[in-house]
């Protein structure tokens, strides 16, 4: 169960809506902030280390003398944009009176800030706010989009892209911390961590979930690899203190607050062990400065040695939005593999996997996480994905998977078009299993789609968890355990397999051509089969991508096996066991055929015939980049479909027609109440 909060004011102005994507509303307003960085770094001198070293010793506060500049035009920045989100009386008043205000009372030196202008129209002070943690982002937004409407931001693109670092939209946050509430609202004295945090999207959910008091400052925590993170997640949060508690003490106190509990340092180099198997830094036998550096760069850290207040307590919530990403080595990347056993020897190719392994060792035995990442961590059949679904299913408590698909709106916005999974464990909750479908929305839904993600259990389901289906319903279970007993499949009438480009099979097995029959390699509202592959060479295709050419023993069989392939059970197999895009051999294992009834194939293959020719008279020819690709939809032949299906259903034992037909527009049309979406619709 899942306890739902009214949404902070923050979540609406800081997540995609529609006909509001996020990224160009923010650009329309960090390129001025960005360009004001420029100017203040080229004329700052304050004493940044007496004013923005963190109080507390230990904590990996890294600044080498090239980026002093940088860093003090951001802290500027940070101050006045702080005061703007505020309403704070020296707005208007420039960078100096922001300045000034925040370290009122302080006694410190402060300096002297450059009279420079921010060109940044500031409308709505909650929406300055709420997108707050963006604007402070040094990099510009990587998305092609932005790219190509401002080519400076190129490079700023291309190095967010390498680092595999988003932005995070509100809702996607909001989302997560309501997950690891798990229906109770937890306690004053539980610890948060966001083992990535960047600008401070999560803590600051955070920080709301533990009711926006100021002490709630003292149960956060977070560890980011970049220096001035910490920083501008400390801006962040100060901005939300204020206005939650006007009267709770002066911004830069506040900002201290906060700027204790966040590391500088490399989270995959964190030692969870309590024996470590490596040297690993600990404070208490070290006499000389810890700081001065990231922690991780040249040996594992303790969060206990950084943090001894957390010692013997673990993390009652752990979120993460972390890199996707390759490891980028370095002289201590080599513990890796040994600090985390699963997901480690696999992060020279993607590290945010092992961030969910991490987030697992470092909760308490009643705590909850939720980590989101690629979809390869519920759909990838390679390692350490397969091993890490197994760990987690393990552990005691509710394990959820919960699966989005990239259009027609994706979970991080229209801009970056990315399939996404979100990791959830509960230890506190009764043991279960759970799992969402691959879920679709459009930005006119999404307010309304992400509260209500329809989820089932499929705790017992064979093959779970070392395969994730990705369905939302009690029958999809059924069904799926239908198809899951029934013992014959597609790969027992193969008699050959082969992948080739269209061209190549006309060439090689022309002679057979009547028991073959192709299958595309990716797939989106249908699958793309072709009873006849040499015909879409006729037609124009020249796409040398490699198709599935395969080969039966006889005339009736490939045909049969194009009606089974063209069933609307086929698409749904493969949509639910698969990645959403690629067609792969797992359809050939569960796809289920007629178990010896030589009347029931003979009918399948009368109706594939008569599919294929109705299919002919509607080819869809698409180019791209100099390649044509023909394909041959079948899904507007409904009756014929509904045959197809009705002798399906009959001989794996469930009348499963009518639900997948719904099931299918659904997926397809996604929004029914849209006039433009219900196009689709008309047109089937």
């Amino acid at each position: 169960m899942i306890h739902r909060r009214t949404p902070p004011d923050w979540v609406a102005p800081s997540s995609p809506g529609h006909n509001r994507p996020l990224v160009p509303r923010v650009e329309r307003l960090a390129r001025g902030v960005r360009a004001a960085a420029v100017q203040v770094q080229s004329r700052v001198d304050l004493p940044f280390e007496d004013l923005y070293r963190p109080t507390r010793v230990g904590v990996g506060f890294t600044l080498p003398d090239d980026d002093l500049a940088r860093r003090s035009a951001w802290a500027l920045l940070g101050e006045w944009l702080v005061a703007a989100s505020v309403r704070a009386p020296c707005l208007g008043q420039g960078l100096a009176a922001a300045h000034d205000w925040f370290w009122q009372g302080s006694g410190r030196e402060i300096g002297t800030a450059p009279d420079v202008d921010v060109d940044l129209e500031i409308g709505d002070a909650v929406e300055l706010r709420a997108l707050l943690p963006y604007l402070l982002d040094p990099m510009a937004a990587a998305t092609r989009r932005d790219v190509l409407s401002a080519q400076t931001t190129a490079h700023e693109r291309r190095s967010r892209k390498a680092s595999g670092v988003y932005y995070t939209p509100g809702d996607v946050a909001y989302l997560m911390v309501e997950r690891v509430l798990s229906g109770h609202a937890g306690t004053d004295e539980d610890l948060w961590i966001d083992l990535a945090h960047g600008s401070g999207v999560f803590l600051r959910a955070a920080f709301c979930a533990l009711g926006g008091r100021s002490e709630a400052a003292d149960r956060l925590y977070g560890v980011d690899l970049d220096p001035i993170a910490a920083e501008t997640a400390s801006f962040v949060l100060t901005a939300e203190d204020l206005v939650r508690n006007p009267d709770a003490g002066a911004p830069w106190e506040r900002w201290h607050r906060f700027r204790r509990n966040l590391a500088t340092g490399d989270a995959l180099l964190i030692d969870t062990s309590t024996t470590p198997a490596q040297p690993t830094l600990q404070f208490h036998t070290r006499t000389d400065a810890i700081d001065g550096h990231p922690l991780g760069r040249f040996e594992p850290w303790g969060l206990s040695a950084v943090f001894p207040e957390t010692a013997g307590r673990g993390f009652a919530r752990v979120i993460a939005n972390p890199p996707y990403a390759p490891l980028q080595r370095s002289a201590a990347t080599f513990h890796v593999p040994y600090l985390h056993g699963v997901t480690g020897r696999a992060a020279g190719a993607d590290i945010s996997p092992v961030f969910v392994e991490l987030a697992a060792n470092i909760l308490s035995d009643d705590g909850a996480l939720a980590v989101v990442l690629p979809l390869s961590v519920v759909s990838s059949t390679r390692a350490p994905f397969p091993e890490l679904r197994q760990q987690l299913a393990a552990q005691r408590g509710w394990l959820e998977f919960l699966s989005f698909d990239r259009v027609p709106d994706a979970l991080f916005g229209d801009d970056i078009k990315t399939r996404n999974a979100i990791v959830h464990l509960d230890r506190s909750a009764p043991s279960d299993l759970t799992v969402s479908p691959l879920y679709r929305w459009t930005s006119r839904t999404r307010e309304t789609a992400l509260p209500n993600i329809p989820v089932v259990s499929v705790a017992g389901v064979e093959g779970v968890p070392g395969a994730i289906p990705k369905i939302g319903s009690e029958w999809e279970r059924e069904l799926l355990s239908a198809c899951g007993t029934h013992g014959t499949y597609l790969e027992h009438w193969q008699s050959r397999r082969r992948q080739l480009p269209l061209e190549r099979v006309t060439r090689s097995v022309d002679d057979v051509q009547s028991d073959v029959l192709a299958l595309a390699p990716t797939a989106y509202n249908f699958l793309g089969v072709m009873r006849d592959p040499f015909r879409a060479v006729t037609d124009g295709h020249n796409s040398q991508n490699g198709f599935s050419i395969i080969q039966f023993s006889s005339e009736r069989d490939a045909s049969a096996a194009y009606a089974l392939l063209s069933s609307r059970l086929a698409f749904w197999l493969w949509h639910v066991t698969g990645d959403g895009f690629h067609v792969t051999s797992t359809l050939h294992h569960r796809l289920p055929i007629p178990p010896g009834d030589e009347d029931r194939i003979e009918r399948l293959a009368d109706l594939g015939d008569r599919l294929w020719k109705a299919a002919l008279e509607g080819p869809v020819v698409s180019s791209n980049r100099g390649r044509t690709t023909v394909a041959y939809p079948t899904w507007p032949y409904t009756e014929l479909i509904d045959q197809i299906d009705a002798e399906v259903g009959a001989y794996i034992g469930v009348a499963y027609g009518a639900r997948l037909a719904a099931w299918h527009e659904q997926l397809v049309v996604v929004d029914l109440d849209s006039e433009r979406r219900n196009l689709i619709r008309r047109k089937k």
